[in-house]
């Protein structure tokens, strides 16, 4: 009988210890606020980011491309772009908002009458190609850059960050400018698009088929990068 008793009494402690535990867990994240750890990758080369960029809510479904020629879809027409195609996988507008010869400095001239004027959700900003060519400095694409992504958020459209993709005579420069991208946009939890990882072999020689000149997609070029964010967009 005593023996039932002890086992009694210390089924009973460890309940009351197990209830404790279980209180003391609660308190802890209510001083926390309730908030749940951050996970995710943003900024990667493979087009995710950070949790918070995807699950916040769009004002709407409608997307502006703002970029350069590779926006624009030169050689081609826009007709034939990466954004069209984009489009037309997701069935969502996407207004391609792209001009040759543009650097980031461009881009953000015209931010407010080409993306804020059109009141989307979302703005895909592609810059640092003609930079690149051009020479213009690391810290001062880093600058328009931010400052485009500052305009958007203030606007309330989500930015995303398309990285510059390769263009012979410029690899160094470009290169550079993708690398500090991808940092800022997981520091800042931006979703990017990485069209080279679908345009590029391991050399950095456009894949067979893609390109007809060696610079610039061709047809097939711009359809796989709008296959591309259509996926990451989706």
């Amino acid at each position: 009988m005593r023996t039932y008793r002890l086992l009694i009494r210390l089924i009973q402690v460890a309940s009351a210890l197990a209830f404790i535990v279980l209180i003391a867990g609660f308190l802890g994240l209510w001083g926390q606020g309730g908030k749940v750890p951050e996970t995710g990758t943003g900024g990667n080369t493979q087009g995710t980011s950070a949790s918070s960029n995807l699950t916040q809510p769009l004002s709407n479904p409608k997307i502006v491309a703002l970029g350069d020629s590779f926006t624009l879809g030169y050689p081609l027409d826009p007709a034939h772009s990466w954004t069209q195609r984009t489009a037309e996988v997701l069935q969502v507008s996407v207004v391609n908002k792209g001009k040759v010869r543009q650097t980031a400095k461009d881009l953000l001239s015209r931010f407010d009458a080409d993306v804020v004027a059109e009141k989307p959700g979302r703005v895909i900003i592609f810059a640092g190609i003609g930079d690149g060519i051009q020479g213009v400095a690391l810290k001062e694409v880093q600058t328009n850059i931010q400052a485009m992504v500052e305009k958007a958020k203030s606007n309330h459209i989500v930015p995303v960050l398309a990285l510059p993709i390769g263009y012979p005579g410029a690899q160094q420069n470009i290169k550079e400018t993708r690398d500090w991208e991808v940092g800022y946009a997981k520091k800042e939890a931006i979703l990017t698009l990485d069209f080279s990882s679908v345009l590029f072999d391991a050399n950095g020689k456009y894949l067979s088929g893609l390109s007809g000149d060696g610079k610039y997609p061709n047809a097939k070029g711009y359809e796989t990068m709008g296959d591309y964010a259509a996926r990451v967009l989706k």
